[in-house]
């Protein structure tokens, strides 16, 4: 490491793209401070020439690895919240980090999304649907699922290799729910929804909090857990990464 090397860095980290680093970089810049500081002293002598220039040089390079390193670490911050944000993936850029900048990166994005569960979560899965919307939801019958042999809280990892049948994918079989028959006859017709138009199975990949889904029932869900929800609720886990789409 160099002066000349250190400042074409520096320029080079002034663009807003992440550029790989070689692995011994910040050792490298210690080295070669190290060494100017040992020229300084052997010189003996902070008032000539060559020891102000020496003096000069060190600060230089002292604030240009701080600043390398201030660069970075905001293109890091940006990466992982636009990753907590979007479907966008930048896979490529996170591979250019350095092992210390990665635990940065996986940090912030962690940090990131506990905060938004906590704080968004139970908002986005309380039920919000008016009167009628909720109605429909609970005559909502699937003709291949009966969803009140259910366990409360969803879980249907008894019935797991049941459903295993295919390459395709997975089948659920078992009889109808019974419909809740009320005074407008034409309501009965939303009793022959497919399941897989209003409940989707998903395997749950973290722990969740308790909420209330869009068919009115309250979900307490675990990792691996293996679940019949309603399409609305399973596609917002799925898109924040936390559930894995089954059938």
């Amino acid at each position: 490491m160099d002066r000349t090397e250190l400042k074409n860095i520096l320029r080079d980290e002034s663009s807003s793209s992440l550029r790989s680093l070689h692995p011994d970089f910040y050792r490298g810049v210690g080295k070669y401070v190290r060494e100017l500081e040992e020229e300084i002293r052997a010189i003996n002598n902070s008032r000539s020439v060559e020891s102000k220039m020496l003096e000069d040089e060190l600060q230089s390079a002292i604030t240009d690895v701080e600043v390398i390193f201030i660069r970075r670490i905001k293109k890091i911050i940006t990466r992982a919240t636009n990753n907590a944000f979007s479907s966008k993936s930048y896979s490529q850029d996170i591979s250019k980090l350095l092992p210390e900048e990665k635990k940065v990166y996986d940090a912030v994005l962690s940090a990131i999304n506990t905060s938004r569960d906590e704080l968004v979560g139970p908002m986005m899965y309380s039920s919000n649907l008016d009167t009628k919307n909720d109605l429909e939801m609970k005559e909502v019958v699937p003709e291949e699922v009966d969803i009140s042999s259910l366990p409360h809280s969803g879980t249907v990892s008894g019935v797991v290799p049941d459903i295993m049948n295919n390459e395709k994918g997975y089948k659920v079989s078992a009889e109808k729910e019974p419909v809740n028959r009320g005074e407008d006859n034409n309501k009965s017709e939303i009793g022959k929804s497919n399941i897989n138009k209003e409940f989707v199975v998903v395997r749950i990949l973290e722990n969740l909090p308790t909420f209330k889904a869009t068919d009115n029932r309250n979900y307490t869900l675990y990792t691996e857990d293996v679940v019949v929800l309603p399409a609305l609720n399973a596609k917002g886990l799925v898109k924040r990464k936390v559930a894995q789409m089954i059938m």
